[in-house]
């Protein structure tokens, strides 16, 4: 029974309570039951749960029927007290009644219900039972209570629907009366069953009620296995269960268990089945369990036992154990094999040798039991009648134990003496013991018998000699008629001899060489030489027993020779012979007298009386040879009889039989077979045994007649069947000569020939089969016979090429069901039918029994030949991306939509395509592995192999699989060509694990590092290629998890190898911090981790650490435990198309050059060595930073007129300025090297550089020859380190190069993105794009391009002003607008001019865009006014603090009151120097070390006093945001030349070419001059000038006429006003010097100077004047000519129109901009009206 839950209906009652605002009260009170005229009290009682006092007011009810008995007072409740209030309910009369009670406290109002009840049906039961899970066909009950709630006498009646039932449906119940129901829940399918029971109750059923009944029916499951077997192990395909019990001894019994598992949830009711238990006569196996239950997920074990009865058998039974409803069945198959005990004797042959007559000889042997069971032994010999003696006759021997037997040995008679005596044992065919001796006398000395004449006497037995006299054999041997043979034996002739080899004479089996003598059986091996004419002499019962009885028996002598028989016998025994010795001659008989001369009356008597008889030529040893040597025949006799009087009862025998039934062994007929019984004599008395004699003759016992005067008695009873029919007798035993006695002993046996039952009545089915393939099926012989069966199976001719079986022949035990397997090979398309025969015949012992007669069963198999084949679901499979190294599996399914199974062999074409050369790929394995390449697929179906690729390099896999059909023994089918079929592709790209850098940004002290800088101080470039390469070997040998060395410097695997290059900044700036974009642009996932060195080294013990830190290992210890570099994250994992920003700090706290190795490992993919590389400079040293020792120029072509301007960066990474110096000497020695062409020439080879600030120096590389040029140039620093600097170039030949060196502006030599992905921490504005190519251009024209600014942010306000990093840069560069302010969410478009003047060169611009805060600048505007009022207030107010008014009587000083905290830090400096001539007087503290709890109360008032102080608020700093512009200028010609087809994009400005020359020229003179002006002299200059500015700035009336000014409206004619151009400010020495401020120690970036210079629009470097003049020119020059023609000739003309062509361009692009159309929509068409036909028209349509 399954365990099962019920769940019942919480009642309502008055036991529940309610919370109403801290107050526990029941839910309403209710009355039942009452009567009319009588009076009932009920309490209401309230419990404070809360933990303050509550104070609560009622009211009482509203009608009079319901009181309460108490005044409505206030009812105070303390926390957890109670107060009862009592209510009284009179009725009047059978109503309902409904009241209420209502309370009131400080937290609310609650209703208590009070109400009266009039009786109604009502009964109550469980809401639901839940039988949980059950197992179909079982049943589970459930037991609950149905119970009478009212007062009323109620019947009930259930309706349930199956497959629940409810026990007893119909019942009755009294008032408040209640019974017991059961519930039963029996599925008969595998379903959720969910039903409602309805009770029905009432006085005619009128009210009804429901329970939800629930249920799930399952199937159970249950697998046999031995005991001991994992249920993990279990094949659920097995189809029986064998239970091997090996050898067990006969008599004994084995238990052995079967484990049954239920691997389902439900209980699994079971029953075990013996199909034949009792059909068969010999059922050796049992079970005692017949049914049982398995609990869900558990198992038990079932005992079969096997108790053998039979020696020698093997036995096979079978156990059916069926699931509850024959849902299952599993089948459990027992073998075992019997066997008898092992007894074995120390001699088989005694020779007590020539003793005198009178006298004794004495041997011993040893009888040995080598088994591990008891055996019984007993010899067949009477001791007291027998001339041999035996201390021990029987006995019985325990499991490997032995027994020395002594025998003596008495001759009477001078004669030789031989017997061959039988050692009978239980369970085991019997043993045999010669025994021989010889005896002389005085007068008569025979030949001595030796052990060598019974073993001659044998072979002449065999060869039929032993009939002859010895006399007569002598005289043969004389005459030549027999030979010896090397034995000595007799032989005849040699064509005589080789009859016995043609014919050899057959085994006899022990125990048919006992049985068979002649006398218990009609069968005699070798004919007798004397023989009697009876067995046994029964006397039977003598009255008189003083008088003797005699009987007479003749001996026969059947030999040629005269023989003499001598008896052992002596007249005073009770049994005698006469005469004791007489002559016989040859075929002659001669009769003797048996005599019983019984000595006392009602006893029992018995012997067995012996004699031997020889031939008469033996009696003396002077008439023998030792050739013919003949040993004496021994006779016995067995005499009984008894005296007991026929009115006295025998002896009442005390016995034991060890079996009441013998079933024997099945055998052929006409074949015998033996089974031993056990008579023990448990009594004083011997016993009389006679066995009745069989009258069918199929059954015989020996001995049949006897006296039992031992332990015991063993008798071998024989059963010899002559039909093939089972025999059942009943064989009686009658002891001690009274029928009372007699007792019954079942014999059963059976005579068995061939016969087997065929599975499926003898047809076997085969499924249509592939020509040329073979299908198997199995086909079950059952042997039904008792006896094992040989077979061997037989096919026709034809159906030979067609079916074959394993196995063709063998052996089939009895009841055994044999599987053998066959196979269907057609040849064609067509239908068979085959007749193969089952040749079975018993395993007889003789060829002419029943039982060895062949008999054929003929099955009757029918097949049919198909063609097959087969096909992919799929005719495509993309495995997509997988990592080299690793796998990737999909499922490939094969179809068979054919009617038979196919074999297949599959083939797999592998087709590479990638980057790598095809003679490195050929020998690539192929990379795709099916899981099965070859098998069977059956007809109409399915089969999935799995596919795995895996893939061994970056390249596109292409796979085509083709399959053959094939034959069982894996030949092609020769239906079919040997072509292979095309099956499916294939396809797979093996990746790696690859990302990208896509965007840098950096900010704290590397703030006005540009993109460009940055991607090559990080050399990102180098980067991406490196992580977009193939990994090496060693490389992909660890994983992170797996790096880990015990040395100090981990070994590196990789040749990557490349510097991160934080640029330099003065120790305490602000740390520099990069963040780096990386997307994921593999097709996989991308994890990622940098490891420091401390992250690949193995933490040793001390004592594993050895020698000491070098100064690198050192220098990485500090740089690791200070943290100046800092990633975070360190690790990360991208999917495929994911970006992440990885932030790379290095913080300026310690001078110096840092360097920290630290490894980007990629899993699965590339390793990385980065090289960190930081300098932190002192304050007072000169440093120029030197990212690197070489610098490449743009490759020049030769032959150029005037090679480009380069230009070469340098970096003041200190904090104080430096001068430097080009060593020009290299320069010159190139040069007269190359025929004083200056190759290299630096044209600005001194200045200096102020702090933060880059230096721009312009190069010129002019090659002569298509080759590469190096020089290395010193580069010295003033008080500083110099630097070798190797600058290389590269000249080529364009005709040679032609397209594979096209002239660019170098954009696209750098992969630097133009968009930004890397958002920075405060950053407001976004520009569109950061870097922006003109392209290249022809001097004196113009690029345009325009730059989007977008405010992201939602609440702030942002302005914006650009400015240019040089100077000079303001002739080239021009942006409108320069300056604006942006609203949240507000867009600005900017348009960034270039215009291409001077000489040509390479541009390489950087515009920077000052963003602030407008937001927060308001926000410090307003912290800071209060901050200096407050300033301002304490430092005029005081505060007097004098009691006395008459303190000016006092001569003490007044008391200043000291500024609050909050300002004292502002005027620290002040007081410092006023203090300072006492400060120099106070005493050192001590030096001591603070604790740890010193340090946390000094951090506590730290802290409590900076929030006393109030700060000075800092300014917001600005946003710096960097544009880049690159751009390439060439000469008119050459522009013309090399670039045609972009010639007609550009406008050249001629008027430009003179001007603008003239105007550089101007400056540059102005700026020589003032670089003439000596030190002092400047600063006097700088001293007058701010002198007058901080004056203007004083001034108030100054502030006055300025905001006038700005107020003034602005006149029409103000925009043909002429813009004054702003006045180029001077170069330093020729070099262009960048003006972004050094970041403080303290802050952020800060905003540019006021020296910087704003863009303020489109430079226009020709004056207005020019225009004018220039007409003028145009009026005096050509008088003939048109005005008109002449204007739009001049230059000026054509710049005009350029200039009115871009503004309106830039007014469309702005109005798109503004969303004030759009400019992408699709353009509107007007449709007209039709024309009037006309006949014309008409006409003119038809034609």
């Amino acid at each position: 029974m399954m365990s099962t839950c019920l769940r019942t209906k919480q009642p309502t009652g008055s036991f529940s309570k309610a919370n109403y605002c801290g107050i526990e009260v029941v839910p309403g009170v209710t009355w039942q039951g009452w009567e009319p005229g009588r009076e009932y009290t009920k309490n209401i009682t309230l419990k404070n749960v809360k933990v303050k006092t509550q104070k609560l007011k009622y009211s009482g009810p509203e009608t009079r029927f319901f009181t309460t008995g108490l005044y409505p007072k206030p009812i105070v409740l303390s926390a957890g007290t109670s107060f009862t209030l009592p209510v009284t309910f009179r009725p009047l009369e059978k109503n309902v009644y409904e009241d209420k009670i209502e309370f009131q406290s400080n937290e609310g109002a609650f209703k208590v219900p009070i109400k009266a009840v009039l009786p109604a049906f009502e009964i109550a039961h469980p809401e639901q039972l839940s039988f949980n899970m059950c197992a179909v066909q079982d049943y589970v009950q459930l037991r609950f209570e149905l119970k009478n709630t009212s007062e009323l006498y109620t019947s009930f009646h259930w309706e349930t629907p199956r497959p629940f039932v409810i026990h007893p449906s119909d019942g009755s119940l009294e008032p408040f009366g209640s019974c017991m129901l059961t519930a039963t829940f029996k599925p008969k399918a595998a379903l959720v069953y969910v039903s409602e029971a309805v009770c029905r109750y009432g006085t005619d059923f009128e009210h009804a009620k429901a329970m939800k009944l629930e249920g799930i029916g399952k199937f159970p499951h249950l697998l046999a296995s031995t005991s001991g077997r994992p249920t993990e192990t279990l094949e659920h395909c097995e189809s029986e269960t064998i239970l091997q019990f090996g050898e067990i001894p006969v008599g004994k019994s084995s238990e052995k268990f079967v484990e049954l598992h239920n691997l389902s949830a439900v209980s699994a009711p079971f029953t075990v089945d013996h199909p034949t238990g009792l059909a068969r006569i010999d059922t050796v196996f049992s079970c005692s369990q017949r049914q049982g239950v398995v609990p869900p997920m558990s198992s038990i074990r079932i005992p079969i036992y096997y108790s053998p009865s039979s020696v020698n058998v093997t036995s096979m039974d079978y156990f059916h154990i069926l699931a509850i409803g024959n849902i299952s069945k599993t089948v459990i198959k027992c073998v075992g094999t019997s066997r008898g005990c092992d007894v074995q004797l120390s001699a088989n042959l005694i020779n007590f040798l020539q003793i005198d007559t009178g006298q004794t000889a004495t041997r011993t042997v040893e009888i040995r039991n080598n088994s591990d069971i008891e055996a019984t032994f007993q010899f067949m010999l009477d001791c007291n009648e027998s001339v041999f003696k035996f201390d021990h006759v029987c006995g019985t021997l325990k499991p490997d134990s032995y027994k020395k037997i002594v025998l003596r040995f008495q001759p009477v008679h001078p004669i030789n003496y031989y017997r061959k005596v039988v050692c009978v044992v239980q369970n085991q065919d019997p043993l045999f013991l010669d025994l021989l001796g010889t005896c002389h006398s005085e007068t008569v000395k025979p030949g001595v018998l030796q052990a060598k004449h019974i073993e001659r006497y044998r072979v002449h037995q065999d060869r039929g000699f032993t009939t002859f006299p010895p006399e007569q054999l002598n005289d043969m041997v004389k005459t030549g008629k027999l030979q010896l043979d090397s034995t000595n034996a007799l032989m005849s002739t040699p064509a005589e001899a080789l009859e016995p080899l043609c014919h050899p004479l057959p085994v006899i089996p022990p125990m048919d060489e006992y049985f068979n003598d002649g006398y218990y059986s009609d069968v005699t091996h070798t004919p007798p030489h004397v023989s009697t004419d009876i067995h046994i002499a029964d006397f039977g019962q003598v009255t008189n027993w003083r008088s003797a009885e005699q009987q007479t028996v003749n001996l026969t002598n059947h030999t040629k020779g005269k023989i003499t028989v001598q008896w052992m016998t002596d007249t005073n025994h009770v049994f005698s012979v006469v005469p004791a010795t007489m002559d016989i001659p040859p075929l002659k008989a001669s009769s003797f007298r048996v005599t019983f001369k019984p000595n006392a009356p009602n006893q029992f008597y018995g012997a067995e009386l012996e004699c031997y008889c020889y031939y008469k030529s033996m009696r003396d040893y002077r008439l023998v040879e030792d050739t013919t040597h003949c040993p004496p025949w021994c006779l016995t006799l067995t005499a009984e009889g008894h005296t007991f009087m026929p009115n006295n009862e025998t002896f009442l025998p005390r016995f034991n039989v060890d079996t009441h039934k013998l079933v024997f062994p099945a055998v052929n007929t006409n074949e015998a077979t033996y089974r031993t019984l056990l008579l023990s004599n448990t009594g004083t008395t011997p016993i009389l045994y006679d066995f009745e004699h069989d009258s069918s003759g199929v059954y015989s016992v020996k001995p049949t007649k006897g006296l039992l005067t031992t332990e015991h008695q063993l008798f071998v009873v024989k059963m010899l069947p002559s039909d093939v029919k089972t025999y059942r007798q009943t064989l009686k035993l009658r002891l001690n000569a009274a029928e009372k006695n007699t007792q019954e002993i079942l014999l059963w046996g059976s005579a068995e020939a061939a016969n087997v039952l065929l599975d499926n009545e003898g047809v076997m089915f085969f499924k249509p089969t592939c020509i040329g393939t073979a299908s198997h099926r199995t086909y079950t012989v059952k042997n039904i016979s008792r006896i094992p069966l040989r077979f061997e199976w037989k096919t026709s001719f034809r159906d030979a090429k067609l079916l074959s079986v394993k196995p063709q022949e063998g052996l089939i035990q009895p009841n055994e069901a044999q599987t053998h397997t066959w196979s269907f090979t057609p040849m064609g398309e067509d239908k068979y039918v085959m007749k193969p025969s089952m040749v079975a015949w018993g395993q007889g012992q003789s060829s002419t029994s029943s039982g060895g007669k062949k008999k054929q069963f003929i099955v009757r198999a029918l097949g049919q030949g198909e063609l097959g084949e087969i096909s992919a679901e799929q005719s495509y499979f993309d495995f997509g991306n997988v990592v080299v190294g690793n796998s990737s599996t999909k499922y490939i399914v094969l179809c068979n939509h054919s009617n038979c199974a196919v074999h297949y062999q599959l083939y797999i074409d592998q087709n590479i395509n990638g980057p790598y050369p095809e003679g490195h790929t050929m020998m690539d394995n192929i990379a795709l592995e099916l899981e099965q390449m070859q098998g069977v697929l059956p007809a109409r179906s399915k089969h999935t192999i799995i596919g795995t690729v895996r893939p061994m390099r970056r390249v596109y896999y292409q796979f085509a699989i083709s399959y053959q059909l094939l034959t069982p023994e894996g030949d092609k089918v020769n239906s079919l060509p040997n072509a292979h079929q095309h099956l499916c592709h294939v396809l797979a790209t093996g990746v790696y694990p690859t990302m990208a850098i896509t965007d840098a940004r950096c900010y704290g002290s590397a703030l006005g590092i540009s993109k460009k800088q940055l991607w090559s101080l990080f050399s990102l470039d180098n980067l991406n290629v490196c992580l977009d390469s193939d990994p090496s070997a060693a490389e992909l040998m660890y994983s992170v998890a797996t790096r880990h060395s015990h040395r100090r410097r981990p070994p590196i695997y990789t040749r990557a190898i490349l510097d991160f290059n934080f640029s330099a900044a003065p120790v305490g700036s602000e740390a520099c911090v990069v963040n780096l974009m990386v997307e994921n642009t593999g097709a996989v996932t991308t994890e990622w981790s940098f490891l420091f060195p401390c992250d690949l080294q193995l933490e040793l013990e001390y004592w594993a650490e050895t020698g000491e830190f070098d100064e690198d290992e050192l220098h990485e210890l500090k740089v690791m435990d200070n943290k100046l570099f800092e990633i975070q994250p360190r690790k990360g994992k991208l999917h495929p198309g994911e970006c992440q920003t990885i932030a790379f700090t290095y913080h300026h706290t310690m001078p110096g050059t840092d360097r920290l190795p630290v490894l980007l490992k990629l899993a699965r993919g590339r390793e990385i060595l980065l090289n960190f590389i930081g300098v932190t400079v002192e304050p007072d040293r000169r440093y120029i930073h030197f990212p690197s020792n070489k610098h490449m120029f743009t490759p020049v072509p030769i032959a150029e007129q005037s090679s480009p301007k380069q230009v070469y960066e340098l970096y003041n990474g200190g904090a104080v300025p430096v001068q430097y110096e080009f060593d020009l000497v290299p320069l010159e020695l190139v040069k007269q090297e190359n025929f004083d062409h200056s190759i290299f020439e630096c044209l600005h080879p001194r200045g200096s550089i102020m702090p933060g600030r880059t230096a721009f120096i312009d190069w010129r590389f002019s090659p002569l020859e298509a080759k590469t040029y190096m020089v290395d140039v010193p580069i010295h620093v003033h008080n500083g380190d110099s630097a070798l600097i190797t600058f290389t170039g590269v000249g080529y030949d364009k005709r040679a190069m032609g397209e594979t060196m096209p002239m660019t502006d170098q954009h696209d030599l750098m992969g630097v993105p133009a968009i930004q992905s890397v958002p920075v921490p405060g950053q407001l504005l976004y520009l569109s794009q950061e870097r922006i190519s003109m392209g290249n251009l022809p001097l004196f024209s113009q690029a345009r391009h325009l730059v989007f600014m977008t405010n992201k942010s939602y609440s702030h306000v942002v302005s914006y002003e650009w400015h240019v990093t040089t100077q000079t840069d303001n002739q080239f560069l021009g942006i409108h607008p320069a300056k604006g302010v942006l609203q949240p969410g507000q867009a600005q478009m900017c348009k960034v001019t270039f215009t291409a003047c001077g000489v040509p060169s390479f541009y390489d611009l950087d515009l920077v865009c000052e963003v602030t805060d407008e937001t927060d600048m308001a926000k410090y505007r307003k912290k800071l006014k209060e901050w200096e009022e407050e300033k301002y207030r304490q430092m005029y107010e005081f505060t007097i603090t004098e009691q006395d008014l008459n303190a000016d009587q006092n001569v003490l000083p007044v008391e200043e009151r000291p500024p609050s905290g909050r300002l004292k830090a502002l005027d620290h400096d002040q007081r410092a120097g006023s203090e300072g001539d006492l400060s120099k007087y106070v005493t050192l503290p001590p030096i001591r070390h603070t604790s740890a709890d010193q340090d946390r109360d000094m951090d506590k008032v730290v802290q409590k006093l900076q929030k006393e102080f109030w700060q000075k608020p800092l300014r917001p700093d600005p946003f710096l945001l960097h544009l880049g512009v690159t751009a390439r200028t060439h000469d008119v010609v050459e522009f013309q030349q090399n670039f045609p087809e972009e010639q007609k994009s550009v406008f050249i400005d001629r008027s430009r070419s003179e001007n603008l020359q003239k105007t550089v020229q101007k400056r540059s003179e102005e700026s020589r001059d003032e670089l003439l002006c000596e030190e002092g002299e400047a600063d006097i200059i700088t001293g007058v000038i701010a002198n007058v500015l901080r004056g203007l700035l004083d001034d108030t009336d100054f502030h006055e006429s300025i905001e006038k000014a700005e107020q003034e409206p602005t006149p029409y004619f103000s925009q043909i006003a002429e813009k004054r151009r702003t006045a180029t400010p001077p170069m330093v020495e020729g070099v262009r010097v960048e003006i972004v401020q050094p970041s403080p120690p303290t802050g952020g970036a800060t905003s540019l100077p006021a020296t910087a210079s704003a863009v303020q629009g489109v430079v226009s470097p020709v004056p207005s004047e020019s225009l004018v003049s220039s007409l003028s020119r145009l009026d005096t020059a050509h008088p003939a000519r048109p005005a008109a023609e002449d204007v739009k000739r001049q230059p000026e003309f054509s710049s005009t129109l350029e200039n009115l062509l871009e503004n309106a361009l830039l007014n469309v692009v702005d109005e798109a901009f503004a969303e004030e159309f759009s400019i992408t929509a699709r353009p509107r068409l007007v449709a007209l009206p039709p024309k009037p036909s006309t006949p014309q028209s008409l006409y003119s349509s038809k034609s």
